[in-house]
């Protein structure tokens, strides 16, 4: 009597616990929806200590969820009171409540929701030892799973699928069951470590060690026994360490090493006591008999799995009881289920009716409401017809206007500058053409006064020879520029062998290359063809070379060659010379018209030529850019677009 009065004061106690718990969230809260989330929180943080006091919790929260109209929490207390009943050992309430809310969950197409319920419906029919039901709901529960992608709880439907086949097998004499149960758990083993290495696999082992022993393959029973026993014992789980160490003290009796197997005995007892949970000597009573016996007959062959007869007769009545209610259950449901689908159907037909006439209705007037907006907008379409008209013709003439303004400027600048540029061709002709004259006139001068030695003369021809070379040049490129300026001469474009081009204006600069014994070296590939002016083309080829000649060292080498790009074909031209400063390299990219410079044989030049090769180029499209180092030479590139 005492002890039953310290366990009614006992559970007093936690009751108040559990009720004061809740109180003292309630006082720091004034809004109604926190405090039906405080009670679905006390619930769930109760339901394994004290689960009849979580479901009076949670049947309250439930009532306030449905006052306060929280549809997702009705849900989810529902959902907290069908686990706590079958924590309470009441399997049929448990399932009714577990398919209130898989209905409700189905009803509003939440897979996730509807995946979990169907998991715990399963949960409680494998708690009821129903495992038939049990793999059904499983099974429909592991099909959504695979559906949403949910890998966790996959592994973990596969981990309870797994149990129940085991379980089985370890009751049955069909060694095909227990092969099965074991290819079937190692594929979840598999799964589990490959896409959810989170889930507990210990399940999963120890059912393998009692499998592998029923299946009498020894060293396998022990590796997973043992693995088994090293997860319980490092999480102090005494539920698992008890049937992990039954297994292999079951392990030790069939080797015949009955004193390792008492000792395990001896070891499951001591965990027991110290855990307090006393009522594992009532579950492991018959376990702990059989292994006595064993060890008392020095029998291996005891088989420590089977079930008593008489337990497995009223086991399978109670089972076959269970089964006809939960199968009443489930055809209720199904039932049930098919109603409001039916319901659903005739309500969907209902409102699509009515959505038809509003429809009609909604389309005879806006058809009214076109036919006036159609109307007004013919009207305003002949007036901004007019309108746009007049605009048109004023927008035309002020285009006109911006556009003749525009060429008048342009032509001015072009004047302007082309006077500018004029002015420098007639201070550098004036110049250039001055100074031979002036020396051949002081040479006339003073032959007249004295006689002059012929070499003399001879080195003073030579001089004004030179002079008049130069400007000979400059009045050529001069007459090229003249005659495009003033007759505006159009382009003549075909396909130009590059080669061919460079060879010729090779053979015209023979003299030149072996006064200074310089080296031309074409280097294009004979089948590279662009398009563009041949005599232009000609010009800049020509023009580039003769200023390689004039600025390379005695013996050097000229070199044209090609690259070709995915966007243009590039004409290089490189010499030996004596290169440019950073500052002269800019001038000449910029084509600025230049005074001319001495070449290394002290030849000079007009200035104007490459200013004309830029221009020429432009007209083609092309662009020519260069690289120069002073004393290292010159690379000029001609970049011709494909």
């Amino acid at each position: 009597m005492s002890n039953l009065f310290l366990l009614f004061c006992f559970i007093a106690i936690a009751q108040q616990t559990g009720w004061n718990k809740l109180n003292s969230e309630l006082a720091k809260l004034s809004d109604d929806s926190l405090k039906v989330m405080a009670h679905y929180k006390v619930s769930t943080e109760l339901y394994k200590s004290s689960p009849q006091e979580a479901k009076e919790i949670a049947e309250k929260g439930y009532q306030l969820a449905v006052e306060n109209k929280m549809d997702e929490l009705q849900l989810s207390f529902l959902n907290v009171i069908g686990v706590i009943e079958s924590k309470l050992y009441h399997f049929d309430e448990s399932i009714k409540m577990h398919f209130k809310v898989l209905r409700a969950r189905e009803q509003k197409g939440d897979k996730q929701g509807a995946m979990l319920s169907l998991l715990n419906i399963g949960n409680v029919f494998n708690m009821s030892r129903d495992a038939k039901q049990a793999l059904v709901y499983y099974e429909q529960a592991m099909v959504l799973a695979r559906e949403i992608g949910d890998l966790r709880n996959e592994a973990n439907i596969a981990v309870n699928i797994g149990n129940i086949r085991a379980q089985g097998a370890l009751n049955g004499t069909n060694r095909s069951d227990v092969v099965n149960a074991i290819a079937y758990l190692l594929k979840t083993v598999d799964f589990c470590k490959r896409k959810a290495p989170e889930v507990d696999l210990y399940n999963c082992y120890i059912l393998l060690g009692y499998l592998y022993l029923k299946n009498e393959d020894v060293k396998k029973s022990t590796y997973y026994t043992d693995l088994a026993i090293d997860i319980a014992e490092a999480g102090n789980f005494t539920y698992g360490i008890c049937y992990a160490r039954i297994n292999r003290a079951n392990i030790f009796v069939q080797q015949g090493q009955f004193d390792a197997a008492k000792k395990e005995v001896e070891i499951i007892k001591r965990n027991i006591e110290k855990s307090g949970l006393r009522d594992l000597f009532d579950e492991f009573s018959d376990d702990f008999t059989k292994i006595d016996k064993a060890i008392r007959e020095n029998d291996r062959n005891i088989v420590l799995t089977d079930v008593d007869s008489a337990a497995v007769v009223a086991g399978e009545e109670k089972d076959l009881l269970r089964l006809k209610v939960r199968e009443e259950l489930r055809e209720k449901y199904e039932t049930e289920k098919k109603e409001l689908e039916n319901k659903n159907l005739l309500l969907e037909n209902a409102a699509i009716e009515r959505e038809s006439l509003l429809f009609k209705i909604l389309l005879g007037g806006a058809a009214a409401m076109l036919f006036m907006v159609i109307l007004m907008l013919v009207l305003l379409q002949r007036k901004n017809g007019q309108l746009h008209d007049e605009k048109s013709k004023v927008e035309q003439a002020r285009d006109e206007v911006k556009e003749q303004a525009e060429k008048i400027r342009l032509q001015h600048q072009e004047l302007v500058q082309a006077d500018r540029f004029r002015s420098r061709i007639f201070s550098v002709v004036s110049h250039d053409l001055r100074a031979p004259i002036a020396n051949f006139q002081v040479l006339l001068s003073v032959s007249r006064l004295v006689d002059l030695p012929a070499d003399d003369i001879k080195k003073t021809l030579i001089a004004i020879g030179h002079e008049v070379e130069t400007a000979s040049k400059m009045l050529d490129e001069l007459l090229v520029w003249s005659s495009q300026q003033m007759t505006n001469e159009s382009l003549s474009f075909r396909k130009l062998v590059v080669y061919d081009v460079v060879d010729q204006c090779k053979q015209l600069f023979t003299d030149r290359l072996r006064i200074k014994e310089l080296s031309l070296l074409n280097e294009v590939n004979p089948a590279v063809v662009i398009e563009g002016d041949l005599k232009r083309f000609e010009f800049i080829i020509r023009n580039i070379i003769s200023n390689a000649i004039k600025f390379s060292y005695l013996g050097k080498t000229i070199t044209v060659y090609h690259q070709e790009f995915d966007d243009e074909v590039v004409i290089a031209i490189a010499d030996e010379g004596a290169g440019m400063s950073v500052e002269k390299l800019q001038k000449l990219q910029n084509r600025d018209m230049q005074e001319s410079f001495l070449g290394t044989f002290q030849e000079k030049g007009a200035g104007i030529g490459l200013m004309l090769c830029h221009e020429f180029a432009n007209r083609m499209g092309w662009h020519i850019r260069m690289e120069s180092k002073i004393g290292l030479g010159s690379v000029f590139y001609i970049c011709i677009p494909k």
